[in-house]
């Protein structure tokens, strides 16, 4: 049995030399994992697969978010389409859902909600994230 003492210090990688744009590789991986161990190639082999598991998650994440975002467009705005199988009027929930109703009625109204979608609503928000208030900060400001 070891003692803690004896164990060797978990193998850190460099988080501000990841590119986002770019795929890791191991030839990146062994550039980029420091530590005693750092040379070793499975630590490298760890280091990347950790790497492009969290690019994974934070793909699923924004794409989470956006259908979110969508969603709740379109339910504050009420834009609707007819389902093709049932003819009975639904709401959008998902982007599918708005595109079937921006093909099935291209008037005026329904170009006004995509707008406020898009330009207002997708803008708020944006600057709601990027700034450092709460949600319920943000909106005793905006009465």
């Amino acid at each position: 049995m070891t003692s803690s003492t004896d164990r060797a210090p978990p193998t850190q990688w460099r988080w501000d030399r990841f590119d986002a744009k770019h795929s890791t590789s191991l030839a990146w991986a062994s550039r980029n994992c420091v530590g005693r161990d750092g040379n070793l190639l499975s630590n490298q082999q760890a280091m990347q697969r950790r790497v492009l598991q969290d690019v994974k998650a934070a793909s699923h994440i924004i794409a989470v978010e956006l259908h979110k975002l969508l969603h709740d467009a379109a339910k504050i705005t009420g834009m609707t389409y007819r389902c093709k199988i049932t003819q009975h009027i639904l709401p959008c929930i998902n982007s599918k859902d708005i595109r079937q109703a921006w093909m099935q009625d291209g008037g005026e109204a329904n170009l006004q909600r995509l707008a406020w979608m898009f330009y207002y609503y997708g803008t708020e928000i944006h600057k709601l994230g990027n700034s450092n208030l709460t949600h319920g900060e943000w909106v005793e400001q905006k009465v």
